[in-house]
């Protein structure tokens, strides 16, 4: 027997109050029932695709959506849907192909993840053109300048990254990411001063992330405050003691302070981590040249 729109609004309504109390599995039998009687019902399978999300099961998102398109073919939502879980996947053509079939109608969303799935693919040209579509459709787009300040760092255009990282702040004072991408790119151009300073403000925001920490003991480095930059490093690798960089860095602040006992035992950790860290080669020989002049 055939619902009616009543019974159907009816169904989804406990369906979705179900997922409000927690009762997924339950939900999930709500939805199922919806869609054996009514298979073209678009919203269970929306509903049904974010319950699979929670649990992780992509791959069954990938084929209940492809089922709803069935019914729906050309249905703008679930080709995106469709492809943000292929973006999710990390599988970046079968995203692509997908958003393709939405890029006519200027949808901010829609170029924004163009340009993600072109990114991680290492097609920086056309990321950048998505993402600069991403602005022109919708300039305040959530993360957009971070996007094209990362991907601008990336392609070493440092000066026009940090404009773009800059306005990023501007619309969120609080993003430890924008905060630490200022500071990469103000390294890149050697100004130090400008990096330490935004990397500080990366470690206030996100005291939990290891690599703002190391990043603002590699400035504090550059600068010559060793000291500062000893208790930095020491802190990123108590939240991450696998880091042959840091301990590298560390060993070059150390022997600055005199220490290159202390330097050559994080040296022989970042070797044990990275066998073939460059800069781990390089202050090893740095060391024994030293150690040549103190024996002569």
């Amino acid at each position: 027997m055939k619902l009616n729109e009543i019974q159907l609004a009816r169904i989804l309504d406990n369906a979705r109050s179900l997922v409000e109390e927690d009762k997924h599995l339950h939900a999930m039998q709500v939805y199922h029932r919806l869609l054996r009687e009514e298979p073209a019902f678009l919203p269970a399978y929306v509903g049904l695709t974010s319950l699979y999300a929670e649990l992780g099961q992509f791959p069954a998102i990938i084929r209940l959506l492809k089922r709803a398109l069935e019914y729906a073919p050309g249905n703008g939502e679930l080709i995106f849907l469709l492809g943000s879980y292929h973006l999710r996947m990390e599988e970046y053509d079968a995203a692509l192909s997908r958003f393709k079939q939405l890029a006519e109608k200027k949808l901010p969303q829609v170029h924004f993840n163009m340009g993600v799935a072109y990114f991680y693919k290492n097609n920086i040209k056309n990321a950048e053109e998505q993402f600069r579509l991403t602005m022109k459709f919708d300039p305040a787009f959530p993360k957009i300048n971070e996007s094209l300040g990362e991907l601008l760092i990336k392609r070493e255009a440092y000066t026009e990254a940090i404009d773009f990282l800059k306005r990023g702040i501007a619309a969120d004072p609080y993003s430890a990411v924008n905060h630490h991408l200022l500071g990469v790119a103000y390294g890149r151009l050697d100004d130090w001063k400008s990096a330490s300073r935004e990397f500080i403000l990366a470690v206030d925001m996100d005291p939990a992330e290891a690599i703002n920490w190391q990043m603002c003991g590699d400035a504090l480095h550059h600068l010559k405050r060793h000291q500062e930059a000893e208790q930095y490093l020491r802190k990123s690798l108590e939240l991450d003691p696998n880091s042959a960089d840091t301990c590298v860095t560390l060993g070059h602040v150390l022997v600055a302070l005199g220490d290159p006992t202390g330097a050559g035992e994080f040296l022989k950790k970042a070797l044990t981590l990275d066998s073939q860290n460059a800069r781990a080669k390089d202050l090893r020989w740095k060391l024994q040249q030293k150690s040549k002049q103190h024996s002569h």
